[in-house]
């Protein structure tokens, strides 16, 4: 068997969510796959004819270093809403293992576009379910709001390309879906993300906007009450913020944040 089977196999096991749900469609051990996938064991003609099965595709594409090998059938033939399902899985939730170094509590500060000198502060709690990080996040609007108003966010995070993309829905009114890119934090302990946020207002004309970030690690377990009553409306330079926090949003900030009225 060519050395390029072991390629072949990572290329078709990276059209799933997980090497683990690879090997529970063809129904193989895990450890034993794993040792196919990096090369130092070669299938038996029964385990290499399973696979082949599985994937959908030829088994001299697979023992052939002169063939290309194809995505795996099921892709191939799945409709459009399992497209869609695939894609999904294979980019949420990334990189699983860096993820989960930062499971937990945060506070998050970021700018508001009608006021450059007030800062909302959230909590946002990032977990794990079936593989999967997830997100919840409670936001209370402004004092310059007429209405006072408490957000609620469902999303997914993922980290791709050394980034984490956190993608949310508002569930009260569900009419919003809010995005924030960060970077992560290169420190050994937990502590201060930062990156852009992209969301709605919540004024009459619901302008789209951008403005800069800044997450605050709480911890694993909190009081989720006494963390909640912290949210609320800041100014920028409010020392009940962290200094570090005030210093980013005030340089990132200078050129404000971007808001876009109806036309």
């Amino acid at each position: 068997m060519s050395n390029t089977f072991p390629e072949k196999l990572r290329r078709l096991c990276a059209h799933y969510r997980s090497v683990s749900e690879v090997c529970r469609m063809l129904g193989l051990n895990r450890q034993q796959f794993d040792r196919y996938l990096t090369g130092q064991v070669r299938p038996s003609q029964h385990n290499l004819q399973r696979i082949a099965t599985g994937f959908g595709v030829d088994i001299n594409e697979l023992i052939d270093p002169a063939r290309e090998i194809r995505p795996p059938a099921r892709l191939k033939e799945a409709s459009g809403r399992d497209r869609m399902n695939s894609l999904i899985d294979r980019a949420f939730p990334g990189d699983l293992k860096r993820l989960r170094t930062m499971l937990g509590y945060y506070h998050t500060h970021f700018l508001i576009p009608s006021d450059r000198d007030e800062v909302t502060r959230s909590l946002v709690y990032l977990y794990e379910r079936e593989g999967r990080v997830c997100s919840k996040t409670i936001e209370r609007t402004g004092p310059h709001e007429e209405v006072q108003e408490i957000l609620k966010y469902e999303g997914m995070a993922t980290f791709l390309g050394n980034c984490i993309f956190l993608l949310e829905f508002e569930i009260l009114s569900a009419d919003t879906i809010v995005e924030s890119i960060l970077y992560p934090s290169y420190r050994k302990s937990l502590d201060i993300l930062t990156g852009l946020t992209f969301g709605m207002t919540s004024q009459v004309y619901r302008q789209p906007f951008a403005s800069p970030i800044a997450w605050k690690y709480l911890g694993r377990s909190v009081e989720v009450k006494e963390q909640l009553e912290a949210c609320g409306s800041y100014n920028r330079n409010d020392v009940r913020i962290d200094p570090r926090i005030r210093k980013y949003l005030n340089a990132a900030g200078l050129s404000g944040t971007l808001s876009l009225g109806p036309m």
